[in-house]
């Protein structure tokens, strides 16, 4: 069996995102070895992952023109609250209801 790079698992491991198949039915039809391929997207997956995305928090960017009180808040019974402030998208707002 050839010697795979890791600019070619790394191509294999994106091809393996867009497949929508399973690690296992992608290396058998890719004709690598499984557990090289369950390495090397392990290896990918660790380099790839943000702090944001490992948090369970998102990334918010501000727009430029900031507003000082908030035009929505949302309170939860434990006591968390959202506070939205600017434009808000009304989809955005049912994801936290």
């Amino acid at each position: 069996m050839k010697k795979i790079s890791n600019d070619e698992y790394y191509k294999l491991f994106t091809k393996w995102q867009e497949s929508g198949l399973s690690k296992a039915a992608f290396a058998s039809e890719a004709g690598i070895s499984r557990a090289s391929f369950y390495y090397w997207c392990r290896k990918f997956e660790e380099e790839t992952i943000d702090y944001a995305d490992s948090s369970g928090f998102s990334l918010v960017n501000p727009e430029m023109g900031f507003q000082k009180d908030p035009i929505l808040k949302i309170n939860y019974p434990s006591g968390v609250s959202i506070e939205f402030f600017g434009q808000v998208d009304i989809n955005s707002v049912k994801e936290f209801l």
